[in-house]
């Protein structure tokens, strides 16, 4: 009689382990921002997804009414000082870009979007005759302890789970074929 019951009890506590995503508390935490800057070199006529903007004399878009074109590109001189000191950041950086956590190290003349579109969070800045993609977002990274949950907790309770339903199982049988 003990035999089913600690087969039983194994399985219950391997199923409740193995759902433990269900269950687990994940603390709802102010997610943790960072905030990018990344310069790249507009390619292939287009930037990311985007149409690229008319690229100089003859591929206006209809003369007098040039708006959409000459409002997407900026040119480096005409950004703010802190802007451009940013793209410089961003264009000498290795990895082509750099990130603050502090907001107060944002560069107050450019926008920080989670979602970055054509104007707001992703400029084309033309310099020295070059066209580049300026991308300024946010970052919500999720807190340190959830991060640790499902990367540590939630793997490792599911094991358990795996290996007491294995177990139940063993015993189970076990009890079955007369083993006891």
């Amino acid at each position: 009689m003990r035999t089913p019951l600690a087969a039983a009890g194994l399985v219950a506590l391997g199923v409740l382990l193995m759902a433990n995503p269900l269950f687990l508390p994940v603390p709802v935490g102010e997610p943790d921002p960072a905030y990018t800057h990344t310069v790249q070199p507009v390619t292939d006529g287009s930037v990311a997804g985007f149409e690229s903007p008319a690229t100089g004399a003859g591929n206006e878009t209809d003369g007098g009414n040039d708006s959409n074109a000459s409002d997407a590109v900026v040119a480096y001189a005409d950004l703010a000082p802190d802007a451009r000191e940013a793209f410089d950041r961003a264009r000498d950086a290795p990895e082509g870009g750099f990130g603050v956590e502090d907001p107060a190290e944002r560069v107050d003349s450019l926008p920080y979007p989670t979602e970055p579109t054509l104007g707001d969070g992703l400029l084309i800045v033309e310099y020295d005759g070059e066209r580049y993609e300026f991308w300024t977002r946010t970052v919500e990274r999720e807190p340190g302890a959830v991060v640790a949950q499902r990367t540590l907790l939630q793997p490792v309770a599911f094991l358990a789970g795996f290996l007491a339903v294995v177990a139940g199982a063993a015993v189970g049988l076990r009890g079955r074929l007369g083993g006891d």
